[in-house]
């Protein structure tokens, strides 16, 4: 609508039909004519005269994964709800869990079709039991689970060292949900003329975010093991922050040259004339042979036995309850809400 009244204008001023318009007589004009605001009709036409075009305002609406809303902790929490249905001989329904959760304080309040979504991202079927539907988790992670402790037991029976290592993140606003104030205090004024203080300030959000991981034994974390850093993603799930491949293989971002280098590399013959995708195919089926990871090699390099824990099951690694230790020392002692300062209580 504002070009068309900035073409309209401009013709009848090439004609000489109407006196010739300023910039900003222009903007006035059409911003009285259309009820549009001049900053609106200035940004666009400024765009249009740049090039040509204009383009929507609306930006494109990011849907938010599961993991974006509940963290890890949490969702450890839902999945053994599932779990305890199961243990008191009972059939865990999706309304029953809804009932489950939602009285919890510590976790958010759910929609039915939310927490559906949480417990198939936890890897759950909702499966038909004679009348009844009910949550199953899947027989992969089942599986995974017993292997995962009779290995543990396996080494402890034979007395090995186990060492547990896992990431966790602090934010530069961490700080305690409760604390004790003085609600006879009706304002800083008045807190001022009686001598009193307000209290603590708290943060005004939860600020930017440090990724911490560690490695500990029995004996405590081991020397020299933290490796922390900050945060270059605006999500709530870090995991993605923590793939560190040796060797990355080729994807779609790749450019044609990059991909055929890492096929030659890999002692592929490769046709210079075939498609990215065809490369990208062969890729794909090399991936599994070259797929390494940093953390792999190192433990390789020092005769160490890496054992995977399933997905979701922080309840098995015992470096959690440490964490735990090492957030609440942050919260209590965090006054600053910087991320330097929160990184030295770290």
């Amino acid at each position: 609508m504002i070009v068309n009244l900035y073409k309209n204008k401009m013709a009848l001023q090439a004609t000489g039909d109407v006196p010739k318009l300023t910039a900003k007589e222009m903007i006035k004009k059409i911003s009285e004519e259309s009820g549009i605001g001049q900053r609106t009709v200035s940004v666009t036409l400024s765009e249009y005269r740049n090039k040509k075009t204009v383009t929507s305002p609306n930006k494109t609406k990011i849907r938010p994964k599961v993991t974006d809303k509940i963290d890890e902790f949490n969702q450890n929490a839902i999945r053994q709800k599932v779990h305890k249905f199961w243990h008191n001989h009972q059939i865990p329904t999706l309304n029953k869990m809804l009932s489950a959760v939602n009285v919890v304080d510590s976790l958010p309040n759910f929609s039915k079709m939310f927490l559906y979504r949480v417990l198939k991202h936890l890897n759950f079927e909702y499966v038909r039991k004679s009348c009844n539907s009910a949550l199953i988790e899947r027989n992969d992670i089942v599986c995974w689970r017993r292997r995962y402790l009779e290995t543990i037991k396996h080494y402890r029976q034979l007395g090995s060292q186990i060492y547990y290592l896992d990431e966790t993140w602090v934010n530069a606003g961490e700080t305690t949900s409760k604390s004790w104030v003085d609600t006879t205090i009706k304002s800083t004024r008045d807190a001022f003329l009686r001598g009193l203080i307000t209290g603590q300030k708290g943060p005004s959000g939860k600020g930017k975010r440090l990724i911490v991981v560690h490695i500990g034994s029995s004996d405590g974390f081991v020397p020299g093991g933290l490796f922390c850093f900050e945060s270059k993603k605006n999500t709530q799930d870090y995991h993605d922050e923590m793939n560190m491949k040796k060797d990355p293989c080729p994807v779609i971002s790749w450019k044609k040259a990059d991909i055929i280098n890492w096929l030659e590399n890999k002692g592929e013959v490769v046709d210079h004339t075939q498609l990215k995708s065809q490369l990208l195919e062969r890729a794909q089926v090399l991936k599994p042979q070259y797929e390494q990871y940093v953390i792999d090699e190192l433990a390789k390099a020092n005769n160490k036995t890496v054992v995977r824990l399933p997905p979701y099951h922080c309840e098995l690694n015992p470096i959690e309850l440490a964490w735990s230790s090492v957030k609440n020392y942050v919260r209590m002692n965090n006054t600053t809400y910087k991320l330097q300062d929160v990184r030295k209580l770290v």
